[in-house]
Parts: C-alpha cells; structure tokens; sequence
C-alpha cells in the first residue's frame, strides 16, 4: 500500500509489526520531522462564527489536513495519517453530555447525579456529534485513499467516561462511598465498547484494512491506543478492581494495543500493566516539565524487561541518543521532538542504524 508522500510506507508497515513483537526488522521505529523548504499547498482559509462551528466543520477539518499532508516532509517511519477528533470526551455525548469547545480541545458537562444512573443507560450513536464523527471518519476514508491513513478517534471510556459524566471529584467520592457502584458502572460501559470502536473501525478502514488510533500506530488488523486517565486517583487496589478488567475487554478486542500511561501519578500501577498478557506496548507520558526521556530510563527499562514494547516520547536527538544507549533495540519507538535539517535527521538515523546492529552483534 504505498503512499503518494510516503514511498517506502510498506517498510514503515513492516518496522511497527516487528515493534509490536518486541522485535525489530532492519532497526527501530523512529518518527522525527524534518524541516520542510517551503509550502507547497497554501492553508485553506475560512471564516466560523463560533468555535463549534469550526470544529463541525468536517470538510475544512480534512481540506486543512490534505493541504499540511502536501506541505511535510515524510522521513524515517514518519507518515501520512489522519486523526478524527471532536476532543477527549466525545463518547460522554453516547450517553446525554454535551461538548463545550476550546481552541485546541472539547469537554463535556458533568450531568449523572449519581454513578449508578449510568446503569440504565445505553450508547446514542444517533446522536449529531457521534454522527458527525462518522461523517468526518468516512470523509478522510475516501479522501485519503493513496494519501494517508485514517485512524480511530480518542475513545475515553472505562473510567474516563465516568469521569466526563459524573465529574472527577464527584466520582472520586464515588470510590469511597460506593466503589461497589463504580465498579459496575465501569463493566456496563465496557459491554458497548466493542461496538462503538467497530462502528468507526470499519469506517476508517473502508478502504485499507490499514488501522492506526490517535497515536500514530500502524497494524494489520484491529489495534487501539488504550487509556484510562482518572488511574491517577486510584489505588493500585482499585484499579485492579474497578478499571482493569475493563482495559483487558477492550484489549480482547482488537490484535493489537498500546496503553497510554499518562503522568508520574500514573506509575503506581505500571506493574499491573505489565503483567496484562493481553497488552502488546505501553506509551509512558511524563509530561511538560519532568523531562526529558533521559530522566525515565528506569520506566523504560521495567517496561523491557516486562516484555512489552514501548513508545519513547523524547525532547530532542540527544535526549534520544541518551536513552537508546541504556536499552536494547527491540521494541523500542523512537519518537522524537524538534524539527530538522535532513542531514542531521540522517546522521541520527545512521546512528540508529549502528546502535541497532552493535545489539545485534552483542547478542550472539
């Protein structure tokens, strides 16, 4: 399946399918940009009368996306794709909420009086939001066929729905004086997943059987980037209890998974993770001001030698270079930040390249 932008996309494919083994095939994933020499396609441009009006604005959402696919440069295992996103909160409106939109995000308004009310409550894909994420999925389907990649949008469901409808700190309360309530209503979500995730799985991938998430993931098949922020106010105990078996449903669900383990308040529970056989790979967020990558190299390390694959969310080439240098090649993601001139991203991806083949040769 190659790319108009994207050449070598095949082996590109073939890199995230060893990476999801915990293998590599020539060397590591690596996803860097490199600066581009000049806009090719100009930014459409066009007038809203509200920031919801932008954001429902499903062909200007896509006509700005192809013209920046035009403009970037796709170099090492960078490639085209497409996130459709009306913000985190979107399965809130499945189930009543209602989105108030930002410049950059979305978020619902609480709207259960108690937790248990969730429980006589099932999934409105008939809703406008969830039908105009359909509309934007199918959009960017047909319109990126041969261009790029359509993923699935962020589903926050599990515990981050309760969340999004109850309220953090009222669902907080909820975990001391009705855990067992919360509970439940975690399982009783978890029961539509499967079918909100197909109903724009097959959408997205009308066209390919291709998948990718809001993380730039690729796979053969069914795969997701799984999360659960609210873990962060949890117990090691409850979260095994109350949210963990919902995270395996949705595991279950598709072939391949990557959780999205967000913030230091996160880490408690980063063995329980590990020991999920269900789960493939772990994407560790330390977040804006705790790093760099270089700081967790402890993480990483735990995360290898649990057996799992890992995204590693670095500063910059050096930061890169520092991390790599204290893992083993296999199944690590280098994913880099900054922006840069092409010869130095291809002396870094020689760099790569070395430090992969001096494991290899340590290993015999």
């Amino acid at each position: 399946m190659p790319l108009e932008r994207k050449p070598d996309f095949e082996k590109t494919l073939e890199r995230y399918e060893a990476w999801w083994h915990g293998e590599i095939v020539d060397r590591p994933v690596v996803t860097l940009h490199v600066k581009s020499e000049g806009s090719r396609v100009p930014r459409p441009q066009k007038k809203h009368a509200s920031l919801r009006e932008r954001w429902m604005d499903i062909e200007f959402n896509v006509d700005c996306h192809e013209a920046a696919v035009e403009n970037t440069v796709y170099f090492a295992d960078h490639f085209p794709r497409f996130n459709p996103n009306l913000g985190p909160d979107l399965c809130a409106t499945l189930y009543g909420g209602d989105l108030e939109f930002h410049e950059g995000t979305s978020w619902s308004k609480p709207i259960l009086k108690d937790i248990r009310d969730l429980l006589r409550m099932q999934p409105n894909l008939e809703n406008p939001y969830w039908q105009r994420m359909r509309a934007l999925t199918e959009l960017s389907a047909e319109r990126g066929r041969g261009k790029w990649v359509t993923g699935v949008t962020d589903l926050h469901m599990d515990g981050d729905l309760l969340s999004a409808l109850r309220g953090p700190e009222d669902l907080c309360l909820d975990c001391i004086d009705d855990e067992e309530g919360v509970g439940l209503a975690c399982r009783h979500v978890t029961t539509a997943w499967g079918a909100i995730y197909d109903d724009l799985w097959k959408r997205a991938n009308a066209y390919s059987p291709i998948t990718s998430s809001w993380t730039a993931t690729l796979h053969r098949g069914k795969s997701y980037n799984i999360q659960c922020d609210f873990i962060c106010f949890l117990s090691p105990r409850q979260f095994r209890e109350l949210v963990l078996p919902s995270l395996v449903a949705e595991m279950r669900h598709v072939e391949r998974s990557i959780y999205h383990l967000d913030g230091p308040d996160a880490l408690r529970h980063l063995d329980a993770l590990i020991e999920t056989p269900e789960l493939h790979a772990i994407q560790w967020v330390y977040g804006a001001g705790r790093g760099p990558a270089a700081r967790w190299v402890d993480v990483y390390r735990r995360i290898q030698q649990g057996g799992k694959s890992m995204q590693v969310i670095c500063e910059n080439i050096e930061d890169a270079r520092r991390v790599a240098e204290q893992l083993r090649p296999e199944g690590v993601w280098l994913d880099v930040g900054g922006s840069y001139p092409r010869a130095e991203a291809e002396a870094f991806l020689k760099w790569v390249e070395r430090w992969a083949a001096r494991s290899a040769v340590a290993a015999r």
